[in-house]
């Protein structure tokens, strides 16, 4: 008697579980629970997620032809307009920063200073190659940061080998397993291979960049490479020919380049961030021109965009360091200028270039030693720095405001500072610049260097504005001259320096000097050497030094009287 009681309320208690869930299902998404379809297992139709957001999802079954709400809904899809799409983007409520290279050494540092602000509000988008690296990488990061800023780790590529010369598809792994498939399959249903070559439909190759900069506020670039120089590749192949010109596009099929990890992968973001910013700004003038009342111009936050460079790029490149590192390392200094010019020539974006002497993982004694900024983005050596202190001043550097909505309104800001640390006592490095020449703090040395330009660049518009309040006519052609020689001065500036003559020059002088040296032994051992090759060969060797003597002499002499001139013009 006992155990039929007990089966009698086991089958009632069952019956009252189906009836709960048969309503559950009924009712749709409660707290958290997502309805997916009804002919699916119990267990895909209950979804629990920490923080996730119910989503509706669109009938499309047979059984429900008859149900007027379910036609309606599978009907009735939201549909997306051109407005929708500028509207989220006039101005993001949250700021959102993308760090690019946040596995490298120095993003790291970045990614866990943005980790420790605190900000709710703030989303930091990682791009990375390697997502288990970044996993490993950030996960204690994360754990101790869990009530701070969110972090999204997208991968990517910012240097696809498809965008490389000589790449094929045909010999890629994938369209080889493709066609393996493709063929089995036509064989076996009688069609033809073109038929499931949908290739139309896979994701552009930018398009993990292109989605992480959409409503971001700031993009911090931390990418970098060491690429040895290829002896033969890029010295000797084309003698002269791929180290004078900086396109290498053509004939380099490595992707740790430097033309291809600072300039191209930062000129593709940088489109990006312009492109966004235009869309914003259209999305404003819309609006304006869409209401009916006279309404003030709408500043709309422009992008910035920081830049982890190196100080070397402020130097000649025939000093001793850029001139050893250049050899070396594929001409990198160029490219990094290439890339600076480029960021200062944007007209939309704000840059922020930051200049490190000599990267180091130590911390800064802040005892002993301060964080020098240099407005003029030059500082002499040595200037040794630490990475955790240049990406404070990175994450300082995304997250400053402007000054006011006339900065706004007139261009946007281009800073390139210089960044060392400065102290009488560096044990066991040497001292390096005086301690009161800095500043404790990152923010504060950022901040401290930001108003100096800024009154330095007020100066500058109120002189200009007296210079042209009491400027007479006598005096107007001689300020013409004047102003042409500051042209011609800026446009000098503004072109990239020789950084490929001055690598080939001691580079191929090597490579004479090595290749005499195996010859002349060589020769003599052959028939007719001691005799004949060598004394034509010494010959030779003079004729290509006196012409290299008397090219070297004339240039001196053309330098010296201009090294003689006065640097004024006297009217």
């Amino acid at each position: 008697m006992v155990s039929i009681k007990l089966l009698f309320r086991s089958v009632c208690l069952i019956i009252f579980q189906l009836v709960q869930v048969h309503a559950l299902i009924a009712n749709g998404c409660n707290e958290g629970v997502t309805v997916l379809s009804k002919k699916r297992p119990l267990q895909e139709c209950l979804q629990f997620s920490l923080g996730a957001r119910s989503w509706r999802s669109y009938y499309d079954d047979d059984d429900e032809r008859d149900d007027d709400t379910a036609r309606q809904r599978s009907v009735d899809r939201p549909t997306k307009t051109a407005f929708d799409e500028f509207d989220p983007a006039i101005s993001p409520q949250n700021p959102k920063i993308v760090v690019l290279g946040a596995t490298g050494r120095v993003g790291r540092h970045v990614i866990r200073q943005l980790l420790e602000t605190g900000s709710k509000d703030m989303t930091i988008v990682a791009l990375v190659r390697d997502y288990d690296k970044a996993i490993r990488l950030f996960y204690d990061d994360c754990i101790f940061a869990r009530k701070g800023p969110s972090l999204q780790i997208v991968q990517g590529n910012l240097v696809p080998r498809e965008e490389l010369p000589g790449f094929s598809e045909e010999d890629a792994d994938e369209e080889i397993f493709f066609q393996q498939k493709a063929a089995s399959a036509a064989k076996f249903y009688g069609t033809n291979v073109s038929e499931y070559d949908n290739r139309e439909l896979l994701p552009s190759l930018n398009e993990a960049l292109e989605s992480c900069i959409i409503d971001a506020t700031s993009i911090i670039s931390c990418v970098g490479s060491v690429r040895p120089t290829n002896l033969w590749h890029d010295v000797l192949a084309r003698p002269l020919w791929r180290l004078l010109r900086s396109d290498v596009s053509k004939w380099c099929n490595d992707p740790r380049h430097p033309y291809y990890v600072h300039y191209l992968s930062t000129r593709k973001a940088l489109a990006f961030a312009e492109r966004e910013q235009r869309k914003r700004e259209a999305a404003a003038m819309a609006i304006i021109e869409g209401d009916e009342k006279e309404m003030d111009p709408i500043v709309v936050p422009r992008i910035r965009f920081i830049r982890i460079s190196d100080l070397c790029v402020g130097a000649r490149p025939w000093h001793f360091v850029p001139l050893v590192t250049n050899m070396v390392q594929s001409v990198v200094f160029r490219y990094q200028e290439m890339t600076e010019r480029m960021l200062d020539q944007s007209t939309l974006v704000e840059t922020v270039i930051l200049r490190p002497g000599d990267l180091v993982d130590e911390e800064r004694d802040t005892n002993t030693t301060a964080l020098q900024v240099s407005a003029s983005g030059v500082l002499p050596n040595p200037a040794r720095v630490g990475r955790e202190d240049v990406a404070a001043l990175a994450v300082a550097a995304a997250s400053f405001t402007s000054e006011g909505n006339e900065s706004a309104l007139e261009g946007p800001l281009h800073y390139t500072l210089g960044v060392r640390w400065v102290g009488e006592d560096m044990s066991p490095y040497p001292p390096q610049g005086r301690k009161h020449d800095g500043l404790p703090d990152a923010r504060l040395a950022l901040q401290r260097t930001i108003e100096t330009i800024s009154k330095a660049q007020e100066r500058t518009r109120r002189r200009k504005q007296v210079a042209a309040q009491n400027r007479s006519p006598p005096r107007q052609r001689a300020n013409n001259i004047i102003e042409r020689i500051r042209n011609h001065q800026t446009r000098r500036l503004g072109r990239i320096q020789p950084h490929g003559i001055c690598a080939a020059v001691p580079m191929y002088l090597f490579v004479m000097l090595a290749a005499k040296t195996m010859v002349y032994p060589l020769v003599q051992f052959l028939p007719g050497g001691r005799t004949i090759l060598l004394p034509g060969l010494r010959r030779l060797n003079q004729m290509v030094l006196s012409t290299i003597s008397a090219f070297l002499l004339a240039i001196f002499r053309n330098l010296l009287p201009l090294a003689q001139r006065r640097r004024y013009i006297a009217f």
